[in-house]
């Protein structure tokens, strides 16, 4: 549960709040794709305080980059807690520290 809180609390990129929920994840993976495909790709994006942004490719990669590293140490994260835990070393303290913001 607090991996997931962590993962899906939002980031911000370049000033603009970006959501990090898992229906944003996919949709930001679905646009990176299509940047991929054409360099010339741009879209407009909801951010979270409810503006919409237009996004160059470039910009729609550098997000869907974020994103995925924000959700990566989500997980690190998690995968360290549980590595104490199974070492005998966990600290109910350990719990709200080294999380991404």
């Amino acid at each position: 549960v607090r991996r997931y809180r962590a993962e899906t609390a939002g980031i911000s990129v370049g000033g603009t709040s970006i959501s990090t929920g898992r229906d944003s994840q996919f949709l930001i993976s679905s646009v990176a794709l299509s940047a991929l495909q054409n360099e010339s790709y741009s879209c407009y994006w909801k951010a979270s305080d409810g503006r919409f942004i237009q996004l160059a490719a470039q910009q729609i990669l550098a997000i869907a980059g974020a994103v995925r590293d924000h959700v990566q140490a989500c997980f690190d994260r998690e995968a360290e807690l549980l590595a104490h835990l199974e070492a005998g070393t966990y600290e109910d303290s350990m719990l709200d520290q080294g999380w991404p913001a």
